[in-house]
């Protein structure tokens, strides 16, 4: 999971001010950016993950076409995947070449935000009007050499799953185009996320030479994921089809020795994976339900997607959990419940005739109550 730093939040509370700021490099990087049309740049991304050790570095080329803060088009390739990220024509696009098909996952530019191409371009900086020149400064100079300086924000958090907030801008200071942008932050007070965008070899291209790829007409495109998002909902509750019946789940423990489910007894499954926020947010919920029914509900976690299991043990120590945590098998039991791999989803089972009593996709804030009224039914 990747944090955004969103600079609307940062100017919250502060007021405007006749002071002038020309001179000022944070003011001077926004101004400039404005100020192109065109630009094209090699982004590296340096990504510390929810409870992974080790830092993932990876590398993109950039073109970006704009007009003020309006992003006309923007194509980041990836040096290392043969997918590619296009937005051009109102829409926005992942591009597999190798099948050559387009998949939309968007109308705006906002849509890219959550997509993993993001890693490589910042939206957020991107994105900031020179209107902040008439704010009152939330941001002051840590560090400044003869290249670079470094500039870090302050800003009050409003989010309740993020603490130890840091971000921070380094600048060149010949140009004053942004050379780095890092965001750190502590997730649900378990684990540290951290971001590092590294922007070199810029260059200007003419705004009118950036033209729609040639692929844009020939390849096959893809709409079911955007239409699909239309009817997402946040968490979604329904009442198994008559007679449904889970026989055959394939479950290991972190041994991959083959472990069997009671065959009495109502069984409560979790189905997740480490890193789905979702999922970590629910964890809380489920152990404090565990520690309430275990006496008279199985409880199992169950992990379907991560093969990592000093990854899924860490997940445990750090989240403080004490419910037991199973691997999945080939066969993904989120998909042959929901038909999808969304997680995480919920199911209560009977342990006899395995029959799938309810079932429950996604997280709110009512989580707790709706699991454990289903319990309570079927006790």
């Amino acid at each position: 999971m990747i944090l955004n730093v969103f600079i609307a939040q940062l100017m919250i509370g502060q007021t405007e001010t006749a002071i002038s700021q020309n001179f000022d490099p944070f003011n001077r990087m926004i101004k400039t950016i404005y100020s192109l049309d065109a630009l094209s740049f090699r982004s590296q991304n340096n990504t510390k993950q929810v409870f992974e050790i080790d830092t993932i570095t990876s590398y993109a080329n950039v073109i970006v076409k704009k007009k003020g803060t309006i992003i006309s088009f923007l194509q980041i390739i990836p040096e290392e995947e043969n997918q590619e990220l296009l937005f051009c024509i109102d829409s926005a696009w992942v591009i597999d070449h190798k099948n050559k098909k387009m998949i939309c996952i968007g109308t705006n530019t906002d849509d890219l935000t959550y997509n993993g191409m993001s890693k490589f371009f910042s939206f957020t900086l991107f994105n900031i009007d020179t209107v902040i020149s008439r704010m009152e400064p939330f941001w002051r100079i840590i560090e400044q050499t003869k290249v670079q300086t470094v500039i870090a924000l302050d800003f009050a958090n409003s989010s309740k799953d993020l603490s130890d907030m840091r971000a921070e801008f380094t600048i060149y200071n010949s140009s004053f185009l942004p050379y780095k942008t890092l965001q750190e932050s502590v997730y649900l007070k378990a684990d540290k996320i951290f971001q590092e965008q590294i922007f070199t070899g810029y260059s200007f291209p003419d705004p009118e030479d950036i033209k729609v790829p040639e692929y844009f007409s020939s390849y096959e495109k893809d709409l079911s994921i955007f239409l699909q998002a239309d009817s997402v909902v946040e968490i979604q509750t329904e009442e198994p089809p008559v007679e449904v019946f889970l026989q055959d789940i394939e479950l290991y423990d972190f041994y991959r020795n083959p472990v069997s489910l009671p065959d009495k007894g109502l069984i409560f499954i979790d189905l997740w994976y480490v890193g789905c926020s979702p999922c970590m947010k629910s964890a809380p919920v489920i152990e404090k339900l565990y520690i309430e029914y275990r006496d008279r509900v199985h409880f199992f976690s169950v992990n379907e997607t991560d093969m990592d299991t000093a990854k899924i043990a860490r997940f445990k120590d750090k989240m403080n959990l004490t419910f037991p945590v199973l691997l999945g098998g080939k066969e993904k039991l989120a998909m042959r419940i929901n038909g999808t791999s969304g997680y995480p989803v919920f199911i209560l089972m009977d342990g006899q005739s395995r029959k799938l009593l309810w079932k429950i996709e996604g997280y709110n804030e009512h989580l707790e109550e709706l699991i454990r009224k289903t319990i309570e039914q079927n006790l």
